[in-house]
Order: C-alpha cells, then structure tokens, then sequence
C-alpha cells in the first residue's frame, strides 16, 4: 500500500467517516488518546494499533481489546493482519475499511437536470403546520357533514385530537429511521408527508364517491377505490423513503409499484378467487348528494328484480320440500 492511507468507518452501504493516515503508528480506539476515536460502546478505550514494519508492510495488530478484532472475509478473529487495498476489519459493531490513495473510484455520475438546487416544498417552514391545519379542518368538515344528529362535540374534538396525534407519531417514527440512516431528522418534511396521506385517506373516498354518483359507475368502481388508496400510500411512502435511504429514485419507485400490487392483490385474494363471504349487512354512505349532481341518470332496479323471478321461483320451491 501507498505511504498514505485512508481508514474509513462504514454504516450499512455507504462511509460513514474516513480518516488520513500519514504517519504510523496509528492508534485505534475509543479513548481520547487515539489518533482515530470511535464512538462503539464495543470498542475498547486502545483497540487497534496500525504500524510500518522494517519492510515497509503496514500491519493492524489487536492491543488487547475486550471484545477482539475480527477479519470480514473469511471471517476470523485475528491478533494480526497485514493490510492490503480494501482490507475490511470488524472491531465491535464497527466495521473498518482500508484504501489506499490509488484506489480507482466509480465513474462520476450525470446529472439528469443540472439546474440550481431548489429546496423540497415538504421541507419548508411553513409546510408542516399548514398541511396538518388543511388536514384537520377536513376531518372536522367531514365529521359535521355525516352527523345527522345533535352535534357531539366529543366526536369533533376527536376529529382534532385522532389527525394530530397520528401526524405526529409518524413523523417521529420517520424521523428516527432517517437520523439513524442519514444523520438528519427532517420531522418537518415527514410530517408534511404523514399529513398528506390522512388527508388522502379521507379525501380519495369522497371524491371517488362523488365521481361514482355522478356518474352512476357500476359495481366495479371498488377497484377503482383500492388503486386510488395504493397510488396515494406509495407515493406518500416513495417520499418518506427518499429522506430515509439513497437508492436510486426509479429503482425505489418500481419496489414500491411491485410490493403494493402484491399488498393489494392479497387484500382482494378472497373476491379474486370467488370466495367472498356473504355479508348480511348493507353499506352505504353516510353523506347524501343532491340530485343535481347527477350527470349520468341512475339505472332503474325494475330489469334488476325482473331476472330475479327465477331465482324466487326455486326459493320457494326448496321452503315447500319437506326437511
């Protein structure tokens, strides 16, 4: 290896940190006197000692650690290692890379739209607290419009307490999962996120209601419903993901299309197969329309129990028959 090196500190598929080695020995460890410190509860106060022999070769040795030093591939402890170009060590639950100055390094990649860098609109000041408020005044909205009684300021101030709760609870749940991978919280762009998605989830019903109504669709329309719920939820969750991991955004995109075609089918798997239970009770919707609305007139349910006159034919037929 060259004369300088370079040790880097690795998390999960990318250097945490890397560190220029000039002049040897170098010491590892967790202990303020070591030239390189890491921060590994794991890691002994003098872990590593890294040294130039007469020959010129550059050797790790272990100094007596607690918990050992150990080889990545083959995996092994060791007392000893010489380095070479890429050699990688374990050492608690950090894991060491050694490169040296001539280590050839990928291609640099090109930008598909080199512009000047605009910030995310989710990561704005403002978007966070406007996103929730829009959010619960829908919630709000919508609990008066489907209470057909007294008005219950219970279930109101529900439809205030239940949104800001789960916004907030998933934007720190989001938060930590990117500080532990990206070192940076962004609570503000998650919960902008989390919002969108409970506003999703209420909204999409209401308008696809509105839109079947109007139009008088058929039966089929609750396919229509579950790509509306799976189209919103990933792209709410491809977003989440960019503050969270570096893969490549089309590759991230297509993972997502995949596991939620195979989220939905599951759902569906009992109506796919023909195995729906029979249900005995009757859905609707709890908001009311006017006719207005209309711009496709309702089919008449006369041809309906018309072709059902066969069928109560052999109904009763089978109560005649003795049991």
């Amino acid at each position: 290896m060259d004369e300088v090196i370079f040790l880097e500190v690795l998390e999960g598929d990318g250097v945490h940190a890397r560190h220029r080695l000039e002049r040897f020995p170098v010491t590892v460890g967790r202990g303020y006197a070591n030239d390189v410190i890491l921060d590994d509860p794991k890691v002994s106060a003098s872990h590593l000692r890294i040294e130039r022999t007469e020959e010129g070769r550059l050797v790790l040795r272990d100094v007596g650690s607690r918990n050992g030093t150990f080889r990545v591939e083959p995996w092994a402890r060791l007392a000893e290692l010489e380095l070479t170009d890429d050699a990688r060590v374990a050492v608690g639950d950090t894991l060491l890379r050694f490169r040296s100055r001539a280590h050839p390094v990928e291609d640099t990649l090109v930008t598909a739209a080199p512009v000047a860098p605009r910030g995310r609109l989710f990561e704005r000041p403002f978007a966070f607290p406007a996103t929730l408020a829009v959010t619960v005044v829908a919630f709000l909205f919508y609990e008066y419009l489907t209470n057909y009684q007294k008005t219950d300021w219970g279930s109101l101030a529900l439809a205030v307490v239940v949104p800001v709760s789960a916004a907030f609870v998933w934007a720190g749940l989001w938060s930590v999962a990117s500080k532990v991978a990206r070192r940076v919280f962004h609570f503000g762009a998650h919960g902008t996120l989390g919002s969108l998605g409970l506003l999703g989830l209420l909204t999409i019903p209401l308008m696809l209601g509105l839109l079947t109504y109007s139009l008088s669709l058929g039966s089929w329309v609750r396919w229509l419903y579950l790509a509306g719920y799976l189209g919103w939820m990933g792209c709410v969750l491809f977003w989440h993901l960019r503050y969270v991991t570096r893969a490549e955004p089309r590759r991230l995109a297509v993972m997502l299309a995949v596991i939620l075609v195979c989220f939905g089918a599951l759902t569906q798997a009992d109506s796919l197969l023909g195995e729906e239970d029979f249900s005995s009770s009757i859905e609707f919707d709890r908001t009311l329309l006017p006719p207005a609305l209309r711009v496709v007139p309702a089919k008449p349910v006369d041809p309906f129990f018309e072709g059902m006159q066969d069928l109560q034919e052999d109904v009763d037929a089978l109560a005649k028959e003795k049991p």
